[in-house]
């Protein structure tokens, strides 16, 4: 009989000492990976090359832009037949990253960031730099 509470004890500890590790362990990993979530930077893979562009778009204070739009319309290959259509919104801190850009392109192209009736224009030349990166100031400073 003494045997038997002796191994419930034992079990009924081991469960308290699990839910109190995963108590304790696990919210704080989820507090780390929602901040992580929160933080992620919006990604368009174009699939169409290996350039890339990066922005951090920010108001005249220097604060991040949260749910400005960056576009771009590229036509590229032989002919300029392809025809890239992209679209992105930033994050929180004003960042967003396009992915798999032409690296040859036909005519020009250009970035198009606005957010309200605020707009910017950012030219888009992979022969200058394939993998550019923008800070672009949105409104008057």
């Amino acid at each position: 009989m003494y045997a038997s509470t002796k191994i419930s004890l034992q079990g009924v500890l081991a469960v308290l000492l699990l839910a109190a590790f995963i108590l304790i362990f696990g919210s704080s990993s989820s507090s780390q990976s929602q901040a992580q979530a929160s933080s992620d930077v919006a990604v368009m893979k174009g699939e169409a090359g290996p350039c890339t562009a990066d922005f951090v778009v920010s108001d005249s204070v220097g604060k991040g832009v949260y749910g400005a739009k960056i576009r771009i319309q590229v036509k590229y290959g032989f002919g300029g037949f392809h025809r890239l259509d992209g679209i992105v919104g930033t994050n929180f801190e004003g960042k967003a990253r396009f992915e798999g850009l032409p690296e040859r392109i036909k005519g020009t192209a250009e970035f198009d960031i606005t957010k309200g009736s605020q707009a910017k224009t950012v030219p888009y030349d992979p022969q200058v730099d394939c993998h550019a990166r923008h800070e672009v100031t949105l409104g008057e400073k």
